[in-house]
């Protein structure tokens, strides 16, 4: 939608504090991403929503999902641990391909969005920023930290502004009005030509 709406013009997503999983999507999906040096980037490992023993709904990491159930497989060695019968009994078999199709979607996404704008002509290039971004072993977290120039050593395209810079300095100061003004941390901003909603 965003790229439709520049057109032919260049795409360019700020990130002045963080833009995570499907944020980082979006920013990789620019021509170029402005970031600062509080700015960050962080891995698109999908995650599922899960129901617990207790009902409770929670979010898990796809990959987590089958690591955990792989550490059961492994440690079974010749005979499962009945101690895990009850965790076993309650899995959906179709949650483990689930978790599988979401981790290669969001790869795909990656790829697709690289290869056809800020790395377009280089598909080596775009495949292996995607996989690096969709690797849970190295990040180890969600919310792990890519600052702008681990962004740059992995081939995307960032303008980092230090900080001082004032484009950055007037970057930040609507960021941090733009905080202060909505009424939570969830709320968003939709700008249109007739209107403006804070929802």
């Amino acid at each position: 939608m965003c790229r439709k709406r520049v057109g032919d013009g260049t795409f360019r997503v700020l990130v002045p504090d963080s833009a995570k999983s499907a944020g980082t999507l979006i920013a990789i999906a620019a021509d170029e991403i402005v970031m600062g040096e509080p700015s960050e980037l962080g891995p698109i490992d999908p995650q599922i929503s899960v129901t617990t023993a207790n009902g409770e709904l929670m979010t898990r990491p796809a990959q987590s999902i089958l690591d955990g159930l792989q550490e059961i497989v492994d440690s079974a060695e010749d005979q499962l641990s009945p101690a895990y019968f009850p965790l076993l009994d309650k899995l959906d078999p179709a949650l483990i391909d689930f978790c599988k199709k979401a981790l290669k979607r969001s790869e795909q996404f990656a790829e697709r969005f690289l290869s056809a704008h800020m790395l377009a002509g280089d598909t080596d290039k775009a495949k292996e920023v995607a996989h690096e971004l969709n690797a849970v072993e190295k990040h180890l977290s969600h919310g792990a930290v890519i600052d702008a120039d681990r962004a740059l050593a992995m081939g995307l395209k960032v303008k980092a502004l230090p900080p001082g810079d004032d484009l950055w300095d007037a970057l930040w100061r609507l960021y941090v009005d733009l905080r202060v003004a909505l009424p939570s941390p969830q709320s968003r901003i939709f700008e249109g030509r007739k209107t403006s909603l804070i929802l």
